[in-house]
């Protein structure tokens, strides 16, 4: 996401992520690692972290990966209802979900960021919609 945003010209949109069932600092998964890389993205320093109440009170928007996700982090604050989102509903090919890679070979890893991909550019628009409105609100 922090990629896609760069390319886009979206710096300032602050990108972070947390899992649900996270072991708190553990590394990516090396099919992860070596994926990205091919794509000029260094995931060396990213380390694995617990969602938890304040980083979902702290956020505008949340994106979550399948419905099992989305029902937890829902319970987690009721009220965060409005800004939890799934990701593949961004897809212009539909769907709802986009299963968790973890633990799987380079394969799974390949088709999740694909899921992911083709999910990006409607995301990234509602992204840019929703700044201009920001933008257009403020004094």
């Amino acid at each position: 996401m922090k990629d896609a945003l760069k390319r886009e010209g979206l710096l300032d949109i602050e990108v972070s992520s947390a899992g649900i069932h996270a072991l708190v600092g553990e590394e990516p998964p090396e099919a992860a690692v070596e994926l990205l890389a091919r794509r000029g993205i260094d995931l060396s320093g990213h380390r694995g972290r617990q969602l938890n109440r304040f980083l979902i009170e702290e956020a505008d928007l949340i994106l979550a990966m399948d419905r099992y996700q989305l029902g937890v982090i829902e319970s987690f604050l009721p009220q965060s209802s409005r800004k939890v989102l799934l990701l593949r509903a961004f897809s212009p090919k539909g769907g709802f979900e986009i299963s968790d890679p973890f633990g799987g070979n380079s394969k799974e890893y390949r088709h999740c960021l694909s899921q992911i991909d083709e999910s990006l550019p409607a995301l990234l628009e509602k992204i840019r919609g929703d700044l201009l409105s920001l933008r257009k609100d403020s004094p």
